[in-house]
């Protein structure tokens, strides 16, 4: 074992004892969920309210790009409707395939689309929103992924804000959100603090280190990675952004991978949520195709229940007092 491997988690835990001093004073993180697009997701936020004890604060909702090109209004009309006031927009930048390019986006071949839904959120009540343009965007998954021409990438990234801006009546947050990991340099397509409100980051608990192998280790590596959280809580520093987690869970992968039923990761969040300027986050409880990081349904009880302990109500730290520190209990040699 060597000297650092010794060292490593308690400067881990002095460094969260430190970023919990530098947050005090800032406004509690609002708690957020995502239980399924538009009326799937207000028709679920019952159940998902009365299993916690309280109402999230904040929703997310994805603009899907035939909904952004016909300007419908499903989604916000289903919010609305059930009275929910603070919404956060995930909003794609291309269609899928082939059809367009970053470039196109940059030559303001889509100004018209993101300036009549502009006007609907308006409209609607949602002027005040969060809009989270390109999410992930250092992977590949999506075809807005910046690695495929990032000059194009952040001009369009800035043209999409200029054109959402100049919606009559519009107060718009814009969130800045790639996902924890990878290794395309995300820094290099940071658009300009000018038109970034909020740095973002979806984190999952998913492996990245073959040796981490307990949950302990896992969190470890995670925190610590090339753009894991530690790197997030200081590039947002840096530009004197706050911080946000618009989708964050444990679970697992259809092949089996993942944290699975992990509550040290869900305490773990929750004391790094409290200890940092966080505006919002979103937990993902939901059952998607490729993740299933659901709480409600009790199938991950333990995860579950330290999620309930830390958000419920009646539990959840609201004021930001200093939360406890967690010591990791070693690390593999």
């Amino acid at each position: 074992m060597s000297r650092f491997t010794r060292i490593a988690p308690r400067l881990s835990a002095i460094l969260l004892g430190l970023s919990v001093a530098a947050a005090v004073g800032a406004a509690p993180a609002k708690l957020g969920v995502y239980q399924g697009a538009g009326c799937t997701g207000v028709q679920r936020m019952p159940q998902f309210a009365n299993w916690l004890g309280r109402a999230p604060d904040v929703v997310l909702e994805f603009i899907s790009w035939e909904v952004l090109a016909k300007g419908g209004t499903w989604a916000v009309n289903c919010w609305k409707k059930a009275g929910y006031e603070s919404v956060v927009f995930s909003m794609p930048m291309l269609p899928g395939g082939k059809r367009a390019t970053l470039a196109d986006g940059a030559a303001g071949r889509f100004d018209d689309l993101f300036r009549r839904y502009g006007a609907e959120l308006v409209q609607h009540g949602y002027a005040d929103s969060v809009i989270r343009i390109g999410w992930e965007f250092n992977f590949n998954w999506y075809p807005w992924a910046a690695s495929r021409d990032p000059q194009s990438w952040v001009a369009y990234w800035r043209r999409i804000v200029s054109v959402l801006r100049s919606v009559p009546g519009q107060n718009f947050k814009f969130d800045w959100c790639p996902a924890a990991g990878g290794s395309f340099k995300v820094e290099s397509v940071y658009p300009g603090d000018d038109v970034v409100d909020i740095v973002g980051m979806d984190f999952y608990n998913v492996p990245v280190d073959r040796q981490a192998l307990t949950p302990e280790q896992r969190w470890e590596s995670r925190m610590n990675m090339k753009y894991g959280l530690q790197w997030h809580r200081d590039f947002a520093a840096q530009h004197g952004k706050r911080l946000s987690y618009p989708e964050w869970g444990t679970g697992k992968r259809k092949d089996g991978t993942g944290g699975g039923d992990d509550p040290y990761f869900i305490e773990r969040m929750a004391q790094w949520i409290a200890g940092n300027d966080v505006a919002y986050h979103d937990y993902w409880d939901y059952t998607a195709k490729d993740f299933n990081a659901k709480l409600s349904d009790n199938h991950q009880p333990n995860a579950a229940a330290a999620f309930r302990r830390n958000f419920s109500g009646a539990g959840e730290r609201r004021s930001r007092p200093q939360p406890p520190v967690l010591e990791p209990r070693g690390r593999a040699n």
